[in-house]
């Protein structure tokens, strides 16, 4: 490989060595933790709207949480909906990355063997 530090390449083996399903079910958990981090602020400045409001009108200050939970569970809804939709690109990024990494073992084990 060229130009990649050691760590990094050790990284993309470590990955290689663990399979597609498992590289494929962390970026479903990386979106999906995305999503809910997402909805989550987007309920945060509804919830702030109202709260603030709630000092100058008479709203009960528990209506603030309804923003939160609803971005929240929005956000969780709208993240396992979708995560599948970057599959290919995944799949494909994950080929490239350990067919790139293949042709230097097999190197290394006819040198090995020689």
């Amino acid at each position: 490989m060229t130009s990649i530090s050691r760590r990094t390449e050790a990284e993309a083996r470590r990955i290689c060595e663990r399979g597609i399903a498992s590289y494929i079910s962390d970026r479903h958990s990386i979106y999906l933790n995305r999503s809910i981090a997402y909805g989550v602020v987007g309920g945060i400045i509804p919830a702030s709207a109202l709260l603030i409001t709630s000092v100058f009108m008479p709203i009960n200050r528990l209506w603030t949480i309804l923003p939160l939970g609803a971005g929240l569970i929005s956000g969780f809804g709208y993240g396992l909906m979708s995560s599948g939709s970057q599959d290919p690109t995944s799949e494909t990024e994950f080929e490239i990355v350990c067919e790139s990494l293949t042709p230097e073992e097999e190197e290394e084990e006819e040198d090995q063997t020689e």
